[in-house]
């Protein structure tokens, strides 16, 4: 499966979901080099965001 695809997947379930972590972790660890990286640095951007607001729900 190519970086594109497993993108578009992550991009139909949702950043924020359970589903979205699952699908994270199990392609980080199947892929390899660039592709890897990429889907590091997304996952780790998806879950900066999801702190965020948490945060900005638990301050209002």
């Amino acid at each position: 499966m190519d970086l594109r695809t497993i993108l578009k997947a992550i991009e139909l379930v949702g950043d924020n979901l359970p589903a979205a972590k699952a699908l994270y972790e199990g392609f980080i660890a199947v892929t390899r080099g660039a592709d890897q990286d990429e889907l590091k640095a997304r996952y780790e951007a998806a879950k900066l965001a999801s702190d965020e607001l948490h945060q900005r729900i638990q301050d209002a």
